[in-house]
């Protein structure tokens, strides 16, 4: 039985407002969605994740794990309990790899046999489902991101450069402007669901975080009814390098719900598909 959420509800009214002719629920008649932010997770971080499945609940909010590795025992235990509280499991690749590097030494059908078959048959194994691919280190060529249509994924994940104009004391990088400001990290809401690969900002330290300007991306959001991608590795409240403070996810996803933007996996901004 699907248990009715404050994000599924968020996602109802996300939905009703994107798609012409479709009208809202009485529970949300009073309630406005604008935008969403699709938030995820990399490697494998098993334990911050976990540990953080209560904040998400707090926030009713969704989100994507995309695991490096097998997907076997603790591994597989702790994504099942992940997606059993309504996140989206995603391949991040069997040994990280780069897919154009990959493909150029091993071919097409070497790399996927390789790389990524393991973790999709790791996942069928322990019954968790798959719909999305997010590339190690935003690497991509046209013909991985049709290797990965072809196999029935619904989405991959690449990356945006270049939109991060803030060091880590937040002082101003010349040449670039604030991410909020930066009109190709966000899309139509309407988009979404026709949108195969999704790129992304990425937040943590290393890559010059400026939270003000993330909280800032989401009332652009709500503002424009648009999306934003934003993915992080780790969570803890010491967080460093490429992990995600545990204070900035919490103000993230505050700030989403102040302003009515849903958080979302990627199976739920998915087409249906499954691989």
């Amino acid at each position: 039985m699907i248990r009715l959420t404050h994000n599924f509800l968020l996602l109802t009214a996300f939905l009703a407002l994107s798609i012409p002719g479709v009208c809202l629920s009485a529970e949300r008649s009073n309630a406005r969605t604008h935008g969403a932010l699709i938030l995820s997770f990399d490697d494998r971080n098993l334990r911050d994740w976990e540990t953080a499945i209560p904040l998400f609940e707090k926030y009713g909010a969704h989100v994507t794990f995309f695991v490096t590795g097998p997907i076997k025992g603790e591994a597989a235990t702790t994504l099942k309990k992940l997606s059993a509280h309504g996140h989206s499991i995603g391949l991040h690749g069997l040994k990280h790899l780069n897919a154009d590097a990959a493909v150029v030494t091993n071919g097409v059908s070497g790399y996927w046999s390789a790389e990524i078959a393991p973790q999709l048959a790791g996942c069928r194994a322990a019954g968790i489902p798959v719909t999305a691919f997010a590339y190690p280190n935003s690497r991509r060529t046209e013909e991985t991101d049709e290797l990965f249509r072809a196999h029935g994924f619904a989405h991959v994940r690449g990356g945006l450069s270049g939109v991060t104009p803030y060091d880590p004391k937040g002082e101003r990088r010349a040449g670039l402007r604030p991410i909020h400001e930066t009109d190709r990290a966000f899309f139509p809401a309407a988009e979404l669901h026709a949108r195969f690969r999704l790129d992304t900002a990425i937040a943590g330290e290393a890559y010059h975080t400026d939270i003000a300007d993330l909280c800032a991306c989401l009332r652009r959001c709500a503002e424009r009814n648009e999306v934003f991608v934003l993915t992080s590795h780790g969570i803890h409240p010491d967080a460093k390098h490429i992990h995600m403070k545990t204070e900035w996810l919490e103000r993230i996803l505050a700030t989403a719900r102040e302003y009515g933007v849903a958080v979302l996996g990627f199976d739920e901004a998915g087409n249906g598909r499954r691989p």
